[in-house]
């Protein structure tokens, strides 16, 4: 009776310490990383009411779809590792008819927005699951 009680207490306790493990290593860092774009709108040479999800320091750019490829990017704004709502992005151009919105990591730690023509190994994409994080921007 007591080896069942040792058994059965020993196989308990490696049960919960390998769901714990593998719940752990299920969940990616970047799990929680999104742009939400429900409240956003262009007016007045800003985007308002994006709301956004990191956890780490970036950059929230937004880049003009219509102008080809890559995207021009319209302006930019520092976020902080945690939720943001009510982002609000002044915007260096007039959009076209498509925006949208990528999240890129501070990589090289100078804490200023550097990725951009002849500058594409520094703050780069934020990716999830190996894509990059971007949302398009309707009815602008």
């Amino acid at each position: 009776m007591n080896k069942f009680i040792l058994s059965t207490a020993a196989v308990m306790a490696l049960g919960i310490s390998g769901a714990y493990a593998q719940e752990a290593s299920d969940q990616p860092a970047d799990m929680a990383t999104m742009i939400g774009v429900d409240n956003a709108k262009v007016e007045d040479g800003k985007i308002t009411g994006i709301s956004v999800d990191v956890n780490k320091a970036g950059y929230l750019v937004v880049h003009d779809d219509a102008a080809g490829a890559p995207p021009a990017s319209l302006g930019h704004i520092a976020v902080q590792p945690g939720s943001t709502e009510n982002v609000s992005i002044d915007l260096t151009g007039e959009p076209g008819s498509g925006l949208s919105l990528m999240l890129h990591e501070e990589t090289n730690g100078n804490t200023t927005y550097d990725f951009g023509p002849g500058s594409t190994d520094v703050d780069t994409p934020m990716t999830v699951n190996g894509e990059p994080v971007v949302k398009a921007v309707g009815g602008m």
